[in-house]
């Protein structure tokens, strides 16, 4: 390769470094300053708006605070001043008159606070009253604990009124040795003028959780009471529920110790703890926030308290509820509940921002791809005058070949342009025959080892498809040809061996019998720049049609005289075998040694009683027949000898001390004419072929043997590689020949290539199949 064809891909000038930089870099440099002006204002626009936000928050959420407080605490006030009402209203009162109004004021607080359960009133002598709602409808239900008579057991006596106070029924069931002040309510209370709250308990009536307000107080006659009030907790977790804390804000209330009182989804809290109130503890997968705002409570006490959980942003509020026994109020919302107006308003300028980026990438984009857009126009047309300047280049190195439109010669510098000019991997001629029935290989030149081969033929029978593309005069260009059913079988027989892929078939035009006037073709194996070379093709098309059209005026057959050009003089008549010929031919005397050219075949014959039914009588006539044939043809084309041994027949050619060039031809003439006639016999006496040859040319080793009448043998590779050849023929009839065969008749015979074959001392090997005359 010239040194001005190398080029380096990776090659790269400062100037090419530059235009990149400008094309691309200052277009994505403006978008970045943009982006980061934008950047920097949304931040600066961020925090403020934050740091406002997080003010109004806290000032709101303070507002809320009090608010919901408040609420609890006025929830809670049936309970604390209702507890404190009693203690004046039912201490002075008569003792006879105590259950009296006991029931009318527990009655009047259930009937108007829904959240209040049931009043206890407990004497210091074991007497209990009690008023609560009926669980089973809307009126209530009165016990007293009566004494048994004699010290017996006491009984639980239950008077039931309507909504009206009309009584409905009356029950009595044993008491089993209650006694009030055993409990815990009466403990705490009993001479206390405060309220005491007891821990969550299950009432049995409703099934819900209450906890229970008691306190002390001391009637007109010095006797000691205990007055409590039960508060469903079920109902105040719905009150805080109902409690509006931002948008998705939630509450709960613990007591001293991180109990759960009442607050958000109490129910699946009670569920939970199994409706053991020492269970109903924070729970640290569901209950996090309020876990997090708990903690900090226990730390740096009441007050707010802004946190991060999952991502998002929350304020925390803790508060002690007054009038409780040291309850808390835990409060939790995530910021931008507050701050809805802030992040509209920050969305809005992402909107803002993300147009104004878009924009600008747009215009960025359109001038880096401008910029691109010319850089890949200047590359084609400088790709294009490098391409035309090679054509010319192509084109001036063809006018300059001598005999360029002599059919005669090999069209290797065809060949060679073309490979050169589309980088392809293989390029070859393919001559059409004028019966259209094969195509011949002028010439196939293979770029990645520099070399040229011919003679290859291909049958119409074998690539029906491939002939049909090839008739309808079209330019095809195939990516996988062997996925391709119209170029399967040609990717098959010629380009598996060289590992080609894609195949380009273009027809060569000229005066043909056909309608389509295809009299030939040009095959471009993993051409690169194929498609851009239309015209060039065109024109090596256009010089292989003329070469044609030279080679059909004169001739492409060589003559018969040529062909059966007589030997150098002193060679010797023809020598049979005994075995063919009676009494033998005696040959002129030969010196034995070394001889630099003799062409060999070998012809082997399959049993023929195997292969016909007919007798011995005619078997033997017909191998009498093929014998007369084989000396008639070794006469008529002056073969040096022709031996028989066994099912093999062997016929040489050019056993002279000085290379003989007509040998090989000779041979190559007598084994056609030898396949022919013994066509003709095995088809007359209607078997099948049964012969198979094999030719090989080049030194042997040979000579006279023995006393008179003396046997001239001949050995060496020479004849070890045409036995080889005959025996591993494709099919029968056909002639198998080896590279060196090929090499010496290519410019007159034709070839059709049979892959490799490996031969012991002689390495692998080229082996074809001779076809016939060009």
């Amino acid at each position: 390769m010239a040194s001005h064809e190398i080029v380096d891909p990776t090659e790269q000038t400062g100037r090419t470094t530059r235009q990149r930089l400008v094309q691309i870099g200052v277009p994505l440099l403006s978008v970045a300053l943009i982006l980061a002006t934008i950047g920097g204002i949304g931040l600066h626009t961020y925090r403020s708006t934050r740091a406002g936000v997080l003010g109004l928050t806290h000032d709101l959420l303070d507002s809320v605070q009090r608010y919901v407080v408040q609420d609890v605490t006025g929830y809670l006030s049936a309970a604390t001043t209702g507890a404190s009402f009693a203690q004046d209203f039912i201490g002075h009162a008569r003792s006879a008159s105590k259950d009296i109004a006991f029931y009318a004021y527990g009655g009047s607080m259930l009937r108007l606070v829904p959240q209040l359960q049931s009043f206890y009133l407990g004497d210091e002598k074991g007497g209990f009253i009690l008023i609560e709602r009926d669980p089973h409808g809307k009126g209530m239900e009165y016990t007293q604990l009566r004494p048994g008579a004699d010290g017996a057991d006491g009984v639980f006596h239950h008077d039931f009124y309507d909504e009206h106070g009309k009584l409905l029924r009356s029950e009595e069931n044993p008491a089993d040795h209650y006694d009030p002040r055993d409990r815990g309510w009466f403990k705490s209370a009993i001479g206390k003028d405060e309220i005491s709250w007891s821990s969550p308990t299950l009432y049995e009536t409703t099934k819900q959780l209450v906890i229970t307000s008691s306190i002390g107080l001391t009637g007109t006659d010095g006797s000691k009471y205990a007055f409590a009030i039960n508060t469903s907790l079920n109902l105040l977790s719905q009150f805080i529920d109902s409690l509006k804390i931002g948008k998705s804000g939630k509450a709960i209330i613990l007591d001293r110790t991180g109990h759960i009182i009442a607050g958000h989804d109490f129910s699946n809290i009670v569920a939970r703890a199994h409706g053991d109130p020492s269970q109903m503890v924070l729970d640290p997968k569901t209950q996090s926030t309020f876990l997090q705002v708990y903690d900090r409570f226990r730390v740096r006490g009441v007050g707010s308290h802004a946190f991060k959980s999952g991502g998002k942003n929350y304020i925390g509020i803790a508060e002690n509820l007054p009038t409780t026994d040291g309850w808390v109020l835990l409060m939790v919302a995530p910021e931008s509940d507050f701050a809805a107006f802030a992040r509209t308003s920050g969305r809005e300028s992402i909107q803002f921002s993300a147009i104004i980026v878009a924009l600008a990438a747009i215009l960025a984009g359109l001038l880096a791809h401008q910029s691109r857009k010319t850089d890949r126009a200047n590359r084609e047309l400088k790709r294009q005058k490098m391409q035309t300047a090679s054509e010319a280049d192509a084109l001036q190195r063809l006018a300059d070949t001598p005999d360029l439109f002599d059919g005669a010669s090999e069209p290797l510098s065809l060949t060679e342009a073309l490979a050169r000019t589309s980088h392809a991997r293989r390029v070859a001629i393919w001559r059409l025959l004028h019966d259209g029935t094969a195509l011949i290989c002028d010439d196939s030149y293979d770029s990645s080892l520099d070399a040229h081969s011919g003679g290859f033929e291909l049958s119409r029978n074998e690539l029906e498809e491939f002939f049909k593309l090839l008739d309808a005069g079209e330019t095809v260009n195939v990516a996988v040809a062997s996925k391709d059913q119209r170029t399967a079988g040609f990717s098959r027989l010629m380009m598996r061996e060289a590992g080609t892929t894609s195949l380009i078939v273009h027809p060569i035009r000229g005066a043909s019998h056909g309608s389509s006037g295809v009299i030939g073709m040009m095959t471009l194996e993993d051409a690169v720049f194929a498609p851009h070379l239309v015209y060039f093709v065109d024109i090596v098309a256009a010089l292989a049609a003329v070469r044609f059209g030279a080679a059909a005026e004169t001739t492409t057959v060589t003559s018969e005289s040529e062909l059966l050009a007589p030997a150098p003089a002193g060679l010797s008549t023809p020598r049979f075998d005994e075995a063919l010929v009676r009494p033998p031919v005696v040959a002129g005397q030969t010196t034995p040694g070394a001889f630099p050219s003799v062409a060999v075949m070998v012809i082997t014959f399959s049993d023929p009683v195997m292969e016909s039914g007919e007798g011995p009588e005619a078997l033997l006539k017909l191998i009498d027949q093929i014998a007369t044939e084989v000396q008639n043809i070794a006469r008529t084309h002056e073969l040096f000898s022709v031996k028989v041994a066994g099912h093999r027949l062997i016929c040489i050619a050019g056993c002279t001390a000085e290379p003989d060039p007509s040998a090989i031809r000779r041979l190559a003439e007598a084994a056609l004419a030898l396949r022919e006639r013994c066509m003709m016999l095995l088809s007359a006496a209607n078997i099948e072929p049964i012969f198979s040859i094999g030719m090989d040319f080049g030194p042997a080793l040979g000579g006279e043997l023995g006393q008179e009448p003396k046997t001239f043998n001949l050995w060496g590779e020479t004849v070890t590689l045409a036995e080889l050849m005959a025996q591993g023929a494709p099919d029968v009839g056909t002639i198998e020949v080896t590279e060196r065969v090929y090499q010496a008749l290519r410019d007159r015979y034709l070839f059709r290539s049979r892959g490799s074959f490996y031969a012991p001392g002689s390495g692998i090997g080229r082996v074809y199949v001779l076809a016939t005359r060009r």
